[in-house]
């Protein structure tokens, strides 16, 4: 089973909902409603408990307002972080952002990225050269430090292989910048 890593641009009303009203964060990123427990037996018997549930109509976000690390989330957030799970802010800011509640969309709760940690992150990826930002990273400091994603084989030109990825997440924050959005990270 793969842990996939997903950005989500959102705007400031929509981030405040989902600050409000967490529980919806499900259908807010996939369309999947809630799950609701089982009637308990009396329940049943007399009809009480839950009123009908309220039919509504998932859109899903244009392309452009997602973006997908894929499998690859973990190694590019060591080798920008250089921490295998935290690290210092900005470079860290992958495994950042503030907790959108505690429903857990797959592995943890999605976390919500503010306009100026988007800002900050995305002035750290301008600074990044592609030759130079991982290329002091080992095969074997991936084995020690149990990064995601990584293989026994990798060198210094796999890092220059993911600048792709660096180029796209610049791309993605500087558009979350110029439309003064939040972004939603997640992983499933």
């Amino acid at each position: 089973m793969s842990m996939i890593f997903d950005l989500r641009r959102v705007s400031r009303d929509e981030a405040d909902a989902l600050r409000q009203d967490p529980a919806d964060i499900d259908f807010f990123l996939h369309g999947t409603e809630p799950q609701e427990p089982p009637k308990g037996f009396l329940q049943s018997l007399f009809g009480g408990g839950s009123s009908p549930k309220k039919t509504r109509t998932w859109q899903a976000p244009d392309e452009d307002m997602v973006l997908s690390l894929d499998k690859n989330w973990h190694l590019l957030h060591y080798l920008l972080a250089r921490d295998p799970w935290k690290g210092p802010l900005p470079q860290a800011t992958l495994m950042g952002g503030d907790p959108l509640g505690t429903v857990d969309v797959g592995y943890g709760p999605a976390r919500l990225v503010q306009p100026e940690q988007i800002s900050d992150f995305l002035a750290y990826l301008h600074t990044l050269d592609k030759q130079a930002y991982a290329s002091d990273v080992t095969s074997q400091e991936l084995e020690e430090q149990e990064i995601y994603g990584a293989y026994p084989e990798w060198t210094p030109r796999d890092a220059e292989d993911l600048w792709e990825y660096i180029e796209d997440m610049k791309s993605f924050f500087q558009a979350a910048t110029t439309n003064n959005e939040c972004i939603i990270l997640y992983l499933y």
